[in-house]
């Protein structure tokens, strides 16, 4: 497809750009190569109700994620890779600061796609949700005969908490929420769309919705979804207009 191509030739490009400084090539012939265009894929975030509905269908733990990719707008790894200790309820906030990945089939901890760490404020609805999926883990231990650690996985299979779930099967099991309430269109990465359209249609300036979303820059998320900002040229009317009629007068 145009978008394999396009990351092929990405990575041939900055290979080679190596090569030039290192003085093994007089030039980078990936600058010269055309490669095709991919079409930029249209956003259909889910509506608030849809992901309400997904939330309330899921079992508590795979609903606990929903809701927290839903308000936070972090990444499926990133998700996958928090630990209590990132999370404190008293100030509510999350430390985005690592990712699961799969490499060769395994789970893998690798820092953030952009390799920054960000501090994501958390809502009551969702601190409340974070105590009752504690409490519910905390339990499953106990029963278990573990003591659960403070590092432990929020998401985990495992008693101990010691591994994190899977980004593959975890999307999975979304996919076959979605099938359960009829929302088959809807995809993990679409509660991403979710939170940024929300948010910027909300009047949350860019920057903001940028550093919630973990892009390294604002002209990013700003590309993406700026069919989804508000159109504030009416406001600048409105402000302007009084301005030049006042000084006019005087």
């Amino acid at each position: 497809s145009p978008a394999t191509v396009q990351r092929i030739h990405g990575v041939v490009r900055r290979a080679l750009t190596v090569g030039v400084r290192w003085g093994w090539l007089t030039a980078n012939p990936a600058f010269i190569a055309m490669p095709p265009r991919s079409p930029r894929r249209g956003i259909s975030p889910p509506l608030p109700g849809e992901v309400a509905r997904l939330i309330d269908t899921a079992e508590p733990d795979l609903g606990m994620f929903v809701l927290l990719a839903a308000t936070t707008g972090a990444r499926r790894g990133e998700l996958c890779g928090l630990r209590w200790s990132d999370i404190d309820l008293t100030e509510p906030g999350v430390e985005i600061t690592r990712a699961v990945i799969i490499v060769d089939g395994n789970c893998e901890v690798a820092p953030t796609k952009t390799r920054q760490t960000r501090r994501v404020a958390l809502d009551p609805v969702t601190v409340e949700a974070l105590r009752a999926h504690q409490r519910r883990t905390e339990k499953r231990a106990h029963r278990a005969g573990w003591a659960p650690p403070r590092d432990r996985y929020v998401f985990s299979h495992d008693p101990d908490a010691r591994r994190p779930w899977r980004p593959d099967s975890t999307s999975r099991a979304f996919r076959h929420l979605c099938h359960e309430v009829g929302l088959d269109h809807v995809r993990l990465h679409d509660l991403r769309h979710f939170v940024a359209t929300r948010l910027l249609a909300s009047g949350v300036d860019v920057r903001t919705v940028s550093g919630r979303l973990g892009h390294s820059l604002a002209s990013t998320t700003l590309n993406v979804y700026a069919a989804f900002v508000p159109d504030a040229d009416r406001h600048a009317a409105n402000v302007l207009g009084p301005l030049v009629t006042r000084a006019a007068a005087v």
